[in-house]
């Protein structure tokens, strides 16, 4: 079974300007998707997509809600990741409603993907069922602005390894590396093509975190020779790992760009963080 409503078709595609303010932010997501029975006293949540893969393959739920920013990307990424119910098999499911993180919910879920969401939504029920959820041995995967997400909710600041600072407004050609180590999400990855895309830097330092294994670093040798030097961190980690007692964590600041949502090389990273988080690679 494979479904995506028209609904979210026609709301993604009307999103607005990337990077936008979202003005919409106190506005209840409409009951136009697929609405279950309602455990007692906690609701489901509205699903707006949803795919059956293959048995046994990671069941993904894919959290797309921005309160802070409007991603054009958020659509694209979605779309990506839904779509590997097809390419690998994924059992899918999507949302932008912060009642949809409840125990009920995770209970089928295997890894959680914060698919280039922003600011806070999720209320202090859903954290506390998210908070046993990973700490039972559960995964997530954050994607770009996931590092901007829920600031003022500690466990998901710690989880996702570090905090946004900022970005040189704009996209510029860059060279990634994949950091040497071994790591199943990045053993046996290609290098990247040079990729195009908003590069942030964080609060502290990413690397110095313990128990979290970087993966990817952005050569900053490789930026425009007009980058701004106050932007430039030395080393410049972009994508890591960590495995410990509260759950499996991969995140990367890639995916700013619509494009990188059709490049073979980010949908495959992508792809195997999610089998990895699912304690399936």
């Amino acid at each position: 079974m494979r479904l995506l409503t028209s609904a979210l078709i026609v709301t993604l595609a009307a999103c607005g300007a990337d990077d936008a303010p979202a003005t919409d932010a106190a506005v209840p997501v409409p009951d136009a998707g697929i609405v279950a029975d309602a455990p007692p006293g906690r609701p489901w949540g509205v699903i707006d997509g949803a795919c059956t893969g293959q048995p046994g393959r990671p069941r993904v739920l894919i959290y797309s809600r921005e309160n802070l920013w409007r991603h054009l990307s958020n659509f694209y990424a979605r779309l990506a990741i839904y779509d590997m119910c097809t390419t690998r098999g994924f059992n899918v499911l999507t949302t932008n409603d912060p009642l949809a993180i409840n125990a009920a919910r995770l209970s089928e879920t295997d890894v959680v993907v914060f698919a280039i969401t922003s600011g806070p939504g999720i209320d202090d029920l859903g954290r506390a069922d998210f908070e046993a959820w990973m700490r039972a041995g559960h995964g997530m995967v954050g994607l770009h602005s996931a590092s901007a997400t829920e600031p003022e909710w500690p466990f998901y600041v710690d989880r996702i390894g570090a905090s946004f600072r900022g970005h040189v407004p704009g996209m510029q050609a860059a060279t990634v590396h994949v950091e040497p180590g071994a790591h199943p999400i990045t053993d046996g990855l290609a290098p990247p093509p040079v990729l195009t895309d908003e590069w942030y830097f964080f609060q502290g330092r990413p690397e110095d975190v313990a128990g979290q294994q970087m993966l990817l670093s952005l050569d900053e040798d490789s930026l425009p020779a007009d980058y701004p030097a106050e932007y430039k961190v030395g080393y410049h980690p972009i994508g890591w790992a960590r495995d410990d007692a509260d759950g499996r964590v991969f995140y990367t600041a890639l995916g700013h760009n619509p494009d990188a949502w059709s490049d073979p090389w980010v949908l495959e990273l992508t792809g195997r963080a999610i089998e990895w988080a699912a304690h399936q690679r």
